[in-house]
């Protein structure tokens, strides 16, 4: 009797384990969205940096409305929603959120080296477009040079 309550019990997990909907479906994937809409259209591949101008959106307090040409024909319309700690000399960054190409966000960051020289990071991107600019170092200057959406960000 013993064995047979046993042969049941092991059949009965069996089953149960064989129809469970855990070990039969796939885990969810996000395949990239290659049809959204490029934002930088209009736009050459790559278009110089202003940094002086760039640099002076840094002062700038949370809230503050901006209307600045951070590259040549490319002017940054928006507002400021974040930046980071004054204190902080060795890395300033601000976020502004653009009124115009579909609320893309653009991230200015500069990085005080130990040298005293600086370097910069960034970007200007939205969840919505297909395309985004990044800036890269080009020769002794920097650069926004476009890119694809799904070259930066993984999802």
């Amino acid at each position: 009797m013993k064995l047979l309550k046993t042969g049941a019990l092991a059949l009965l997990l069996t089953a149960a384990c064989l129809h469970a909907t855990a070990q039969t479906s796939k885990p969810p994937i996000n395949e990239p969205n290659y049809n959204k809409p490029k934002v930088f259209a209009d736009l050459p591949e790559k278009l110089s940096l202003r940094i002086a101008d760039a640099e002076a959106l840094l002062n700038l307090p949370v809230g503050t409305q901006v209307n600045a040409a951070v590259a040549n024909g490319f002017p940054l319309v928006g507002t400021v929603v974040s930046k980071s700690s004054p204190s902080d000399l060795t890395v300033q960054s601000i976020v502004i959120r653009s009124a115009g190409r579909q609320n893309a966000t653009f991230t200015f960051t500069r990085i005080k080296n130990a040298d005293g020289s600086f370097s910069y990071k960034g970007r200007m991107m939205g969840k919505t477009a297909g395309d985004a600019l990044e800036i890269t170092k080009e020769g002794t200057g920097y650069v926004l040079r476009k890119k694809g959406y799904y070259d930066l960000v993984n999802e």
